[in-house]
């Protein structure tokens, strides 16, 4: 969580943008038949598309969504996340192509909700906005670009973004082209348009299962690979952490107070820094070696921010513009050579995050990209007590497939842990859609679904439940009940905090303290009696 306001200008705006897609079930906008439960194999990617010789060009037909268009020649194609999209990659240029169901919101909602960041100038240069008619099929396509990225090698910062629906526009299909060279006019907008033809799908979606962690190829060091074991293998029983925001300033008065009176020992700390500065990380020194004294295990979370007026901070990292601030924090992190739990960018696919692709031209890639190169200047910082932990947001915002959070996967080599995050954040935002949600509803069908898609060990990252809109406290009984049946989760984080709205009254109290029988609830399930 970001330590802000949850409730966004579009989410004020466009409320039902937000609501679940209907037709769509499961994780995320997920289609509930998408999982895959074995590794991806040619004969299972035959079955999903075709890439056939059409003269000068290829047909590419995706017999999962049901449509088909032609490309250049020498394009590859990924339909390991077949659930979601498809993507086609040659030197130079991606494209990426989405079904999204817009019957229940609107075509025109979902294109704007989609593009309202792009009025960002700072960022990008907005070539062309053009839409036309031909026949039943409606055409919307957007061309802008950025500057290049001094990171991201070939760095494709050329977007085109091609909208298409037919007739009575249940369905859009998003055809997005990333180039490292400009696009030109609008000729390549129409070719595409005028070349693509949707049919009745033919084949059920396919989407990959990641794999668990090899500790012995994970190169950690000796006190990380034992922490991993001890809390993160499959017969490790269920840990607690805590987000106490005091300690975040070195006061740990109330959290000893809490583990005296729970009986028990919070043995994970979540805590958070940013990119405030581009140099030397004040004050992270003093967390590690307060938690090293305390023998605790801090969660580290690194966010960057947004300043209003200033480019992207995203953009700004993958510049090479905070290398010496990265460097330093790593060489921290490495001297302390106690284990560390890092979670980099979390939350990525919510659109208050501004390293969201929302905020960032669309492009989720962007964000893959600032993982992998995060990951390895730590590493070449010699790192290697850390233990990364890669977390979305339990739903995406906004609900749609570009944004799904697998579109953020770094990949299997850069996670050794998933975080799943999903609050009760009650009804004080009503009139904005929020509801009062069990711990069942926030988290049954999540983990399921995690199930299906990650084979690493999960945790929940950070949760908790507000006040207004029902029973906190049996709320959290019943949470206790209910997360000892979910094994595959080895460590939860309380957040034990509060969330305000825009004058600075409490919206969301999370805090474990609101009653003495709140606390009783806490004691009796962490380890002490009534």
């Amino acid at each position: 969580m970001l330590l802000k306001l949850r409730v966004t200008l579009l989410a004020v705006l466009l409320v039902a943008v937000q609501a679940n897609l209907a037709t769509w079930t499961g994780v995320n906008n997920l289609r509930s038949d998408a999982f895959g439960s074995q590794p991806f194999s040619p004969e299972l990617y035959r079955e999903l598309y075709s890439l056939e010789d059409a003269g000068g060009n290829d047909l590419f037909t995706n017999k999962v969504d049901g449509y088909s268009f032609l490309v250049s020649k020498g394009f590859t194609v990924d339909m390991s996340l077949s659930g979601v999209g498809a993507v086609l990659e040659k030197p130079g240029l991606r494209i990426e192509v989405y079904k999204q169901y817009v019957g229940n919101i609107g075509r025109r909602a979902y294109i704007s909700y989609s593009n309202y960041y792009l009025k960002n100038s700072t960022d990008y240069v907005l070539h062309y906005d053009y839409s036309w008619q031909a026949g039943s099929l409606q055409v919307d396509a957007l061309y802008y670009s950025r500057d290049k990225l001094a990171r991201i090698a070939d760095d494709n910062n050329h977007y085109l973004c091609l909208e298409l629906a037919f007739w009575p526009y249940h369905y859009n299909y998003t055809i997005m082209l990333k180039s490292h060279a400009s696009l030109g006019g609008v000729e390549v907008a129409e070719y595409l348009a005028a070349n693509f033809t949707a049919f009745a799908p033919t084949a059920a979606p396919y989407t990959r299962l990641s794999s668990p962690p090899d500790l012995s190829q994970r190169g950690f060091s000796s006190a990380a690979e034992a922490f991993y074991r001890r809390y993160f293998d499959s017969a490790a029983p269920l840990a607690w952490g805590i987000f106490e925001p005091r300690s975040n300033w070195l006061d740990y008065s109330t959290l000893e107070f809490y583990e005296s009176y729970f009986a028990y020992e919070f043995p994970i700390l979540l805590d958070y820094t940013d990119f405030s500065s581009k140099i030397a990380h004040f004050g992270l020194q003093d967390k590690l070696s307060q938690a090293k004294q305390r023998n605790k295990t801090l969660l580290l979370t690194l966010q960057t921010t947004y300043v209003p007026g200033e480019r992207n901070m995203l953009y700004a990292v993958l510049d090479g513009e905070y290398d010496a601030f990265i460097r330093d924090y790593a060489r921290k992190l490495a001297a302390i050579g106690e284990p560390v739990l890092f979670r980099l960018g979390n939350e990525m696919n919510g659109d208050w995050c501004p390293y969201s692709a929302i905020k960032a031209g669309k492009d989720t890639t962007v964000f893959q990209a600032f993982y992998r190169y995060i990951y390895a200047l730590f590493r070449q910082e010699g790192a290697d007590n850390v233990i990364w932990v890669w977390n979305p947001n339990g739903r995406s915002f906004p609900n749609f497939l570009w944004n799904h959070e697998l579109m953020y996967y770094p990949g299997d080599s850069y996670v050794d842990i998933v975080g799943l995050t999903a609050y009760n954040t009650g009804t004080y935002y009503y009139n904005y859609g929020e509801r009062w949600q069990s711990f069942a509803e926030l988290y049954d069908d999540l983990y399921r679904g995690y199930l299906r898609l990650y084979g690493q060990p999960l945790m929940i990252t950070e949760f908790a439940s507000a006040s207004m809109g029902g029973d906190k406290e049996q709320w959290v009984r019943d949470m206790f009940a209910h997360i000892v049946n979910m094994e595959r989760i080895k460590v939860a984080v309380w957040w034990d905090a509060v969330d305000y709205d825009t004058k600075g009254n409490v919206a969301r109290s999370y805090v474990i303290d609101e009653t003495p029988e709140l606390m009783a609830i806490f004691r009796a399930n962490l380890g002490g009696k009534d």
